[in-house]
């Protein structure tokens, strides 16, 4: 078999299988092509690439599968190649069989193959396609103006940083917001544009951030170079690997300077809307308070009336009782004078008028007790003190119950009463006329009442004692209450106004008076009187 063929007239070139041995298996597309540029032999990757069979191609040129201006720019660097024996490497747009467009990149350089009678030169064509490189690369440049363009018209501010919170790369808006070049923020050059009261926390939290890889977000105040400041929100997050670790920061920083002062005034007012709130809560419930208080004092002054209006209907009830007595005891002695016919001996005469005495000196009492309760209630009442005898008037008194109530015996030991006392006499003795009084009236006829007075310290005491009906202890308490008397003095005449004035009388007096009873066996009242008061007064 003859190892040349002739395609056309004019060349000879080694068959096939020869140029299969030499560059079927070439690791890239290979194209043989002689000094007129017809193709000689192209391998399976190079037809592949076109999408053509070999023996379609074999004695074809670039002029018969491409247009005019492409074959012809193809054809003059195989020209050049060949004449210069140069090798080029360049990029072609090549236009394929279907009408697609490729970009190639292109290795030439100038061989040798044997025909008869000597060599003749070819060009050997490698082929890389690079048309998805470069589509690619265009995307990027694409994606990369597009990138720009967004970080140059985006209203808030980029900002990229490593994995160690280190600036990198932020947007032109940073000298909007800082008045200062973009390199300056690089780093941690971004600290010194911070308030001074925010930069602590600020680098605080972003430190943290970067250390446990958190989403930062924080606003805070930048201040430009003329030392003005404006409210920023920075809002940042991680990007991290496949292994989970934190490879960049990407961040926002958003002027909300006026939103902020909005925000600012807005809580402001709530903060004074709930203090006028809390106010006006407290002023409600101080007034709600002040109702209940006098709704309660209303109450109770409406019970107390009505206990009052009870007491004082008992009273006017015992009053009139009270004054019958001794008007029916006045009357029946002078009705005994008018009556009696024969003579009128002195015996007579004095005991109708000691009765008669007796009874006027207790409506006097009755009329004396009522006219001090009155004054008591009113608070006109006065204490006029001077300097007085306590003896001598615990004498007058004692000599006058003596004298109306014969039937007791009144005894006394007051020798230890100093000599000078500042009192109100015509007070104090009301007080013991009235203690002396309800002894006398409390205790059956022929028993003892016993009267002590003495000096303890700056104190000075006098106790009035009798053996009469006694009271019961749950009665004390509220012995000294007007209008109130004992369930032991049931049946006897009284008012329950007495006790009343004595205690008032003697803390007047900036005394205290006390009771001991025992029910059925006698009471003891006791008078307590400063003494120490009287030392000053009297020097004074």
């Amino acid at each position: 078999m003859n190892h040349y063929s002739a395609i056309g007239s004019d060349l000879q070139i080694p068959h096939r299988e020869l140029l299969e041995d030499l560059f079927e298996g070439a690791p890239r597309p290979t194209i043989i092509k002689d000094e007129q540029s017809r193709f000689l032999f192209l391998n399976s990757k190079a037809c592949e690439m076109f999408g053509v069979h070999l023996d379609d191609l074999l004695g074809l040129t670039d002029h018969d599968l491409l247009p005019a201006a492409e074959a012809d720019r193809i054809q003059e660097v195989d020209a050049g190649v060949l004449a210069t024996g140069e090798e080029r490497l360049f990029e072609e747009d090549v236009t394929g069989p279907d009408g697609t467009t490729r970009t190639l990149l292109t290795h030439k350089r100038r061989s040798f193959v044997p025909v008869p009678g000597g060599k003749k030169p070819v060009v050997v064509v490698v082929i890389s396609d690079i048309t998805e490189l470069r589509h690619a690369e265009e995307v990027l440049r694409a994606s990369e103006e597009h990138y720009r363009s967004l970080v140059e018209l985006h209203p808030q501010t980029p900002w990229v940083a490593d994995a160690e919170g280190n600036v990198i790369e932020v947007g032109p808006g940073w000298q909007n917001a800082s008045g200062r070049e973009v390199g300056e923020a690089l780093g941690r050059g971004w600290e010194k544009t911070l308030h001074p009261k925010d930069l602590a926390e600020v680098v605080e939290k972003w430190d943290a951030a970067v250390r446990t890889g958190a989403p930062f977000d924080m606003t805070y105040r930048i201040g430009t170079a003329k030392g003005r400041y404006r409210w920023y929100r920075n809002r940042a997050a991680p990007r991290v690997d496949a292994g989970g670790r934190v490879v960049r920061w990407y961040g926002l920083l958003e002027d909300v300077h006026d939103r902020q002062l909005a925000l600012k005034a807005l809580q402001s007012s709530e903060r004074r809307l709930r203090q006028h709130r809390d106010e006006l809560e407290k002023v409600v419930q101080a007034r709600t308070a002040e109702v209940q208080e006098k709704n309660i004092e209303l109450d109770r002054l409406l019970q107390h009336e009505r206990g009052i209006n009870a007491l004082q209907r008992r009273f006017v009830g015992m009053i009139s009782h009270e004054f019958r007595t001794p008007l029916a005891v006045i009357d029946g002695a002078a009705q005994r004078l008018t009556r009696t016919k024969a003579a009128i001996t002195p015996q007579f005469l004095e005991g109708k008028a000691l009765q008669i005495k007796g009874a006027v000196a207790r409506m006097v009492e009755l009329m004396e007790s009522i006219l001090a309760a009155g004054r008591l209630e009113t608070g006109t009442i006065a204490i006029n003190k001077e300097a007085s005898s306590l003896s001598e008037i615990l004498g007058q008194c004692i000599a006058s119950r003596a004298e109306i109530s014969k039937t007791h015996t009144i005894s006394h030991d007051l020798e230890a009463l100093p000599a000078l006392q500042m009192v109100d006499r015509a007070a104090i003795e009301r007080v013991f006329s009235n203690l002396l009084s309800n002894a006398v009236k409390y205790s059956p006829a022929g028993s003892r009442i016993r009267v002590n007075g003495w000096r303890d310290g700056r104190r000075v005491l006098v106790s009035v004692t009798d053996s009469g009906i006694g009271m019961d202890a749950d009665d004390l308490p509220k012995l000294f209450e007007p209008y109130f008397r004992a369930r032991s003095a049931t049946g006897i005449a009284g008012t329950g106004i007495g006790l009343n004035i004595v205690k008032e009388i003697v803390e007047l007096h900036g005394g205290s008076i006390s009771v001991q009873s025992v029910l059925g066996q006698g009471t003891t009242f006791t008078v307590e009187l400063p003494f120490e008061e009287v030392k000053r007064q009297q020097s004074a």
